[in-house]
């Protein structure tokens, strides 16, 4: 993977949206997410640009520049472009926008923009020498795009009642943005651009959004994902990790009791048999960190970040087409069975942090009055033994028959959520 193969990406999400027929936004929600979609493409063009130049904040270009250097004049007027603020949050229109639609198309572009800015930063090996000059006319390009878009954006932005965007847009220094941005490129052409890559280290396991239930099985995946991954977990943020856990397990068990009564599905019964057993099991493995436990290690956060990410997506509506009792059965299935995968790569997580003697235990003397901390090394420690029965028994929920949990002949006012197999993100 490397930086140049995902700029050209955005590059062709800009050009596209710009040549469509249909207009690049319509309505307020559109408008918010084109300003969202913006202010990621400019951040990234200046942070570019500012690298190709070697220019400092601030710095003003003269006369001279305007006609041997003009994209340090392109990186002045970046600095300084207006930038007005949308009135949801990318979350919202994530949650709002329909898929296809203008809405959905700019705030993928915004998720472009910051992954492009993202593995510039990581990476290891940019360009050097005349390759630095391609990568000034990548950023020129984005700039001059989003100078294009504008127009168009200015338009729909009165047309929605949004009349302080469409000022900010027609604004001269929109202007001057193009006129640069031309000037620029007009410059660069006039020697040759050598191709240039940036390559990513290593391949990292990002914490994926979840905008809304649909979603949460990959949201699940991706947590089971790093958990197995060897990275550091401190026990406290593995305690929270099993507290999210806990909690979609409830929402997912209220689910599956309206389905049961709804529906009498056997599948929603068996889901809620599973999720109900792994709630009394995660009751009983998470009082094992609560003290006497602990590290001098840095903790990534992305476990505990990742399962945040799946306790919002429960918040939010179910997005058309899966509002049918059929279709929340076949999602609660999904949900339960990959919650059951996340929980039981907890044993994995745990084995992985006393292998590498990452925890360490307090041991009191006789009389508790003083105390002493070791590095953890024993699996069958009464604060680890817990951990690793809780991923054992999740494992034995996702492996043991649906008949073994076969539903009562009266249909029971209370149950819970589902099973499926899914294959890890």
């Amino acid at each position: 993977m490397n930086v140049a193969d995902t700029l050209g990406d955005l590059t062709g999400q800009l050009a596209q949206l710009y040549a469509q027929c249909s207009p690049t936004a319509v309505d307020g929600l559109d408008v918010d997410a084109a300003l969202h979609g913006r202010a990621a493409v400019v951040a990234l063009s200046r942070h570019l640009l500012f690298w190709g130049t070697r220019l400092r904040e601030g710095t003003r270009p003269t006369l001279l520049d305007a006609e041997t250097k003009p994209a340090n004049g392109l990186a002045w007027h970046l600095a300084r472009y207006p930038m007005p603020q949308a009135t949801r949050s990318p979350m919202d229109v994530a949650r709002l926008a329909q898929a296809g639609s203008a809405a959905d198309r700019w705030e993928r572009i915004a998720t472009q923009a910051t992954l492009v800015q993202a593995q510039w930063d990581t990476s290891l090996s940019k360009p050097v020498g005349p390759a630095v000059k391609t990568v000034v006319a990548d950023a020129t390009v984005l700039a001059l795009s989003v100078s294009h878009l504008d127009q168009r954006l200015a338009i729909a932005a009165a047309a929605s009642g949004r009349t302080e965007v469409a000022e900010a847009l027609t604004h001269h220094a929109v202007h001057g943005l193009r006129h640069s941005a031309e000037a620029t490129l007009r410059h660069l052409a006039k020697g040759d651009l050598p191709a240039w890559r940036a390559e990513v280290p290593g391949r990292r396991l990002d914490v994926l959004p979840v905008r809304h239930p649909a979603e949460v099985p990959r949201g699940l995946a991706r947590l089971m994902s790093l958990l197995d991954a060897g990275t550091s977990v401190s026990p406290a943020h593995l305690h929270l990790v099993l507290r999210g856990q806990q909690r979609i397990a409830t929402a997912l068990g209220h689910e599956c009791a309206a389905l049961w009564r709804t529906t009498a599905s056997l599948t929603a019964f068996d889901a809620g048999r599973r999720l109900h057993e792994l709630r009394v099991s995660l009751g009983g493995a998470i009082p094992a960190l609560g003290k006497d436990i602990g590290t001098i290690e840095a903790s990534d956060p992305r476990p505990l970040l990742q399962v945040n990410e799946c306790l919002r997506g429960l918040g939010f509506s179910l997005p058309e087409g899966i509002s049918g009792p059929h279709q929340r059965v076949d999602l609660v299935a999904d949900q339960t069975s990959t919650l059951l995968y996340s929980v039981e790569a907890v044993r994995t997580c745990v084995r992985d942090q006393v292998d590498e003697r990452r925890w360490l235990t307090a041991q009191w003397n006789h009389d508790e009055t003083k105390q002493s901390w070791h590095k953890s090394d024993r699996l069958d420690h009464p604060r680890i033994g817990p951990l690793i029965a809780l991923g054992e028994r999740a494992l034995d929920l996702l492996t043991r028959p649906a008949a073994l949990m076969a539903p009562p002949v009266t249909q029971p006012a209370v149950a819970r959520t589902a099973h499926r197999s899914h294959a890890p993100a």
